[in-house]
């Protein structure tokens, strides 16, 4: 059983997924400052956070919860390659899901900004010299138009794995 959603979310789209899971699931959900203040150690979460170059953002401020599930969000559409990519670089052992999000460049700060910046430069550069995979030109849309790819329908299999636990232990 899970008792808390934390989030972090810097453009807004995982909060919206921490808020619409909270409401399905009927469990409280915190921002990671909220969260060190109201939980106990070892309180079984859901951790959902945006990413960053393949890392989840604000991991490791979270570890002192057992982290049953992690939710990422992120403009790259979900993989195969994309999750073993994430599990490897953030060394998760807990259950993987990757949302989509989107990107909002006036809530980045300048360096993200810039980093943002040489993403698009790399995608652009490729479209040009070789094309671009689907995924790649759907990230350099995303950041080209600040465009949101949240979709409240790619929670459900986190719904249905909470809610089928919960009706085996009744």
């Amino acid at each position: 059983m899970v008792d808390a959603i934390v989030y972090t979310s810097k453009c807004g789209h995982t909060y919206v997924y921490a808020k619409a899971l909270s409401e399905e699931l009927n469990i409280p959900f915190y921002t990671i400052k909220e969260a060190k203040k109201k939980l106990p150690k070892d309180t079984n979460i859901i951790y959902m956070s945006w990413v960053k170059e393949n890392k989840i953002m604000k991991y490791d401020a979270v570890l002192k919860f057992h982290m049953d599930c992690v939710c990422a969000v992120g403009i790259l559409p979900a993989t195969e390659e994309r999750l073993g990519i994430l599990r490897d670089v953030n060394q998760l052992y807990a259950k993987l899901f990757y949302l989509p999000g989107g990107i909002r460049k006036r809530r980045l700060n300048l360096f993200q900004r810039l980093a943002l910046k040489s993403i698009e430069s790399d995608l652009s550069f490729k479209l040009l010299d070789s094309g671009l995979k689907k995924e790649d030109a759907l990230a350099l849309d995303a950041i080209l138009h600040d465009l949101n790819y949240t979709d409240l329908k790619t929670i459900k299999p986190i719904i249905d794995l909470y809610k089928k636990k919960d009706d085996y232990i009744s």
